[in-house]
């Protein structure tokens, strides 16, 4: 049936994506291919039922390319089973998937795959091989690996704790972009820790850097930094900034500290009704949180 090309262009046309004649034309070229057994364009196609909410022909070309050992397709088959949105939710057998496709060397299963070990998700927790597999990982350039690795090396989770391992692991994925470890590096320079020297503006320009990715935790730093003037000269004004974003993100303390400058009037007019208004919003969301 998903291997039909009349099934796809039905798909197309009662679908409210727009999809110009050059992007057709791909797709049935794509589905040729795939019905020849080519297993990147199985997993192409499979992509394009996905786009056009078609989750049956999603994972029936997930699945053709699986069995056939394609480890893009183990691992693509592998998070269906773990989010449990569009296929009963199955731990075992993501697991399975996922150490197939790490096997073959796919980085982001080998990540996942040590989640599950970390966690203890689908197989008995084995901090030895969530290590090896983080550390596979990590050199396979996942950011979110190596975070992994400067928490483990910062907590001694499975090996011994070595700070100066743990701050070059969040350093190596703070440099490649994720957003956590680029908070995790602007806290260290904020509190000077793991053997490094406090320093404020290195601090600054990584909470912006995962500020910029809408972080909330640095966000909310920003904020707590320009209203109190750590380091920098004080700026109510800015400080809200970075505050509303956050509250935007949901973080009631945010909240709580736009109300505070408006009370005190920190360089901006106090305006004790704006302030009750945030304090409103803040228990509003403090609410919502403990539901």
């Amino acid at each position: 049936m998903y291997a039909n090309k009349d099934v796809i262009l039905q798909l197309i046309k009662d679908s409210s994506i727009q999809v110009d004649q050059q992007d057709i034309n791909e797709i049935l070229e794509q589905l040729e291919i795939a019905n020849t057994g080519d297993v990147e364009a199985m997993v192409n196609i499979a992509k394009a039922y996905k786009k056009f909410k078609k989750y049956d022909g999603y994972l029936f070309w997930l699945q053709s390319a699986s069995s056939k050992g394609y480890p893009d397709a183990q691992y693509l088959l592998a998070n269906c089973y773990i989010d449990g949105e569009i296929m009963e939710e199955d731990y075992d057998e993501a697991f399975k998937l996922y150490k197939k496709a790490a096997e073959a060397g796919h980085p982001d299963a080998a990540n996942n795959l040590a989640d599950m070990y970390m966690n203890g998700e689908g197989i008995e927790v084995n901090e030895k091989e969530a290590l090896k597999w983080f550390t596979f990982a990590a050199e396979k350039n996942i950011p979110e690996a190596m975070f992994t690795l400067g928490i483990l090396y910062e907590q001694g989770i499975g090996v011994e704790i070595n700070e100066q391992l743990a701050f070059e692991y969040y350093l190596q994925s703070a440099e490649n972009g994720y957003d956590e470890a680029q908070y995790r590096i602007g806290s260290i320079y904020f509190e000077g820790i793991l053997g490094v020297e406090r320093n404020m503006a290195v601090a600054i320009q990584w909470f912006e850097k995962a500020a910029n990715q809408y972080q909330v935790d640095a966000l909310f730093n920003l904020g707590y930094i320009y209203e109190n003037g750590i380091s920098v000269k004080q700026n109510g004004k800015r400080a809200i900034q970075y505050y509303n974003q956050a509250a935007l993100l949901g973080d009631f303390q945010s909240m709580i500290n736009i109300a505070h400058i408006y009370e005190h009037g920190i360089d901006v007019k106090k305006d004790l009704e704006k302030a009750k208004k945030w304090r409103l919003r803040a228990e509003k969301q403090m609410i919502e949180i403990e539901k």
